[in-house]
Protein backbone atom coordinates (compact mmCIF):
# COMPACT_ATOMS: atom_id res chain seq x y z
CA UNK A 1 0.00 0.00 0.00
CA UNK A 2 2.76 2.51 0.56
CA UNK A 3 4.50 1.66 -2.58
CA UNK A 4 1.09 3.00 -4.46
CA UNK A 5 1.41 6.36 -2.29
CA UNK A 6 4.82 7.13 -2.81
CA UNK A 7 4.37 8.03 -6.41
CA UNK A 8 1.47 10.57 -5.42
CA UNK A 9 3.95 12.19 -2.43
CA UNK A 10 6.53 12.50 -4.60
CA UNK A 11 4.09 14.21 -7.50
CA UNK A 12 2.88 16.72 -4.73
CA UNK A 13 6.11 17.51 -3.45
CA UNK A 14 6.99 18.54 -6.73
CA UNK A 15 4.27 20.76 -7.39
CA UNK A 16 4.35 22.30 -3.85
CA UNK A 17 8.21 23.43 -4.89
CA UNK A 18 7.71 24.78 -9.00
CA UNK A 19 5.76 27.76 -8.28
CA UNK A 20 6.65 30.73 -10.35
CA UNK A 21 4.22 33.64 -8.87
CA UNK A 22 5.51 36.25 -6.56
CA UNK A 23 4.70 35.76 -3.19
CA UNK A 24 4.37 39.54 -3.33
CA UNK A 25 1.89 39.39 -6.06
CA UNK A 26 -1.59 39.33 -4.49
CA UNK A 27 -3.73 39.09 -7.87
CA UNK A 28 -1.90 35.44 -8.27
CA UNK A 29 -4.57 32.52 -8.21
CA UNK A 30 -4.44 30.58 -5.02
CA UNK A 31 -1.93 27.39 -5.56
CA UNK A 32 -4.61 25.06 -5.16
CA UNK A 33 -6.09 26.29 -8.82
CA UNK A 34 -2.47 27.51 -10.53
CA UNK A 35 -1.67 24.14 -11.77
CA UNK A 36 -4.64 23.58 -13.22
CA UNK A 37 -4.57 26.87 -15.29
CA UNK A 38 -2.47 27.28 -18.20
CA UNK A 39 -0.40 30.70 -18.18
CA UNK A 40 0.20 32.22 -21.58
CA UNK A 41 3.38 31.77 -23.46
CA UNK A 42 5.95 34.82 -22.58
CA UNK A 43 5.81 37.32 -24.46
CA UNK A 44 2.49 37.07 -25.89
CA UNK A 45 -0.96 39.25 -24.89
CA UNK A 46 -4.08 39.76 -26.14
CA UNK A 47 -6.06 42.68 -26.98
CA UNK A 48 -9.37 40.65 -27.64
CA UNK A 49 -9.40 39.29 -24.15
CA UNK A 50 -7.32 42.22 -22.13
CA UNK A 51 -6.19 41.13 -18.58
CA UNK A 52 -6.20 42.85 -14.80
CA UNK A 53 -2.58 42.25 -15.09
CA UNK A 54 0.00 44.81 -16.94
CA UNK A 55 2.41 43.96 -19.05
CA UNK A 56 5.86 43.62 -17.80
CA UNK A 57 7.73 47.21 -18.23
CA UNK A 58 11.60 46.59 -19.63
CA UNK A 59 12.86 49.34 -17.28
CA UNK A 60 12.15 51.95 -14.36
CA UNK A 61 8.39 52.66 -13.69
CA UNK A 62 7.11 56.02 -14.57
CA UNK A 63 6.61 57.37 -18.18
CA UNK A 64 3.04 55.44 -18.50
CA UNK A 65 5.04 52.41 -17.86
CA UNK A 66 3.72 49.55 -18.25
CA UNK A 67 1.31 49.68 -20.34
CA UNK A 68 -1.48 47.78 -21.69
CA UNK A 69 -2.71 46.58 -25.09
CA UNK A 70 -6.07 48.40 -24.90
CA UNK A 71 -4.41 51.60 -23.89
CA UNK A 72 -1.92 51.35 -27.42
CA UNK A 73 -5.21 50.39 -28.97
CA UNK A 74 -7.20 53.99 -28.15
CA UNK A 75 -3.97 55.81 -28.96
CA UNK A 76 -3.10 53.76 -32.18
CA UNK A 77 -7.00 54.43 -33.06
CA UNK A 78 -6.79 57.81 -32.11
CA UNK A 79 -4.46 58.79 -35.11
CA UNK A 80 -5.76 58.45 -38.49
CA UNK A 81 -2.41 58.92 -40.33
CA UNK A 82 -0.98 55.65 -38.27
CA UNK A 83 -3.84 53.54 -38.26
CA UNK A 84 -4.77 53.99 -41.77
CA UNK A 85 -1.82 52.95 -43.00
CA UNK A 86 -1.22 49.93 -40.78
CA UNK A 87 -3.79 46.79 -40.40
CA UNK A 88 -4.29 45.89 -36.31
CA UNK A 89 -5.85 42.62 -36.86
CA UNK A 90 -6.95 40.73 -33.45
CA UNK A 91 -4.85 43.93 -31.59
CA UNK A 92 -1.49 44.20 -30.00
CA UNK A 93 0.93 41.83 -28.69
CA UNK A 94 4.82 41.69 -27.43
CA UNK A 95 4.51 45.17 -25.38
CA UNK A 96 7.15 46.65 -24.30
CA UNK A 97 7.54 49.80 -22.81
CA UNK A 98 11.00 52.01 -20.97
CA UNK A 99 10.80 55.57 -20.08
CA UNK A 100 7.88 57.04 -21.99
CA UNK A 101 7.98 54.85 -25.19
CA UNK A 102 6.49 51.62 -26.16
CA UNK A 103 6.55 49.16 -29.12
CA UNK A 104 4.07 46.98 -29.93
CA UNK A 105 3.57 44.10 -32.73
CA UNK A 106 0.23 44.23 -34.50
CA UNK A 107 -2.11 40.74 -35.50
CA UNK A 108 -3.19 41.05 -38.73
CA UNK A 109 -4.29 37.63 -40.66
CA UNK A 110 -1.97 37.00 -44.24
CA UNK A 111 -0.36 39.72 -43.58
CA UNK A 112 3.26 40.55 -41.86
CA UNK A 113 3.06 41.82 -38.70
CA UNK A 114 3.99 45.92 -38.47
CA UNK A 115 5.43 47.60 -35.21
CA UNK A 116 3.75 50.56 -33.50
CA UNK A 117 5.72 53.04 -31.71
CA UNK A 118 3.88 54.57 -29.29
CA UNK A 119 5.25 57.92 -27.12
CA UNK A 120 4.16 59.14 -23.50
CA UNK A 121 3.16 63.12 -23.25
CA UNK A 122 3.86 62.74 -19.41
CA UNK A 123 1.52 66.52 -19.58
CA UNK A 124 -1.47 65.01 -20.67
CA UNK A 125 -0.64 61.43 -19.12
CA UNK A 126 -1.95 60.09 -22.81
CA UNK A 127 -0.16 57.59 -24.99
CA UNK A 128 0.08 58.75 -28.82
CA UNK A 129 1.35 56.42 -31.48
CA UNK A 130 3.73 57.75 -33.24
CA UNK A 131 4.86 55.14 -36.43
CA UNK A 132 3.72 51.81 -37.64
CA UNK A 133 5.91 49.69 -40.33
CA UNK A 134 7.58 46.45 -40.40
CA UNK A 135 11.20 47.95 -40.58
CA UNK A 136 13.05 50.69 -39.27
CA UNK A 137 10.36 52.33 -37.14
CA UNK A 138 12.51 53.12 -34.28
CA UNK A 139 15.33 54.99 -35.67
CA UNK A 140 13.86 58.27 -36.38
CA UNK A 141 11.61 57.94 -33.26
CA UNK A 142 13.09 56.43 -30.47
CA UNK A 143 16.35 58.11 -28.83
CA UNK A 144 18.97 55.73 -29.26
CA UNK A 145 19.95 55.37 -25.85
CA UNK A 146 16.61 54.05 -24.95
CA UNK A 147 15.66 51.35 -28.26
CA UNK A 148 17.79 49.30 -26.86
CA UNK A 149 15.31 48.41 -23.73
CA UNK A 150 12.33 47.93 -26.37
CA UNK A 151 11.51 44.65 -28.26
CA UNK A 152 11.43 45.09 -32.16
CA UNK A 153 13.89 48.67 -31.86
CA UNK A 154 17.35 46.51 -31.90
Amino acid sequence: MTRALLPVAFAAIALAGCSSEDPADTTAAPANTAASSAAPAAGTSSAAAPTSAAPAASGPAGGGCPVDATTLQKAFQANAEVAGSILLGKGFKDISCYQGYATALTQPEAMDAAVVVFKYDAAKKTWAAVMGGTDGVCQANVPAEIRSHLKHCG
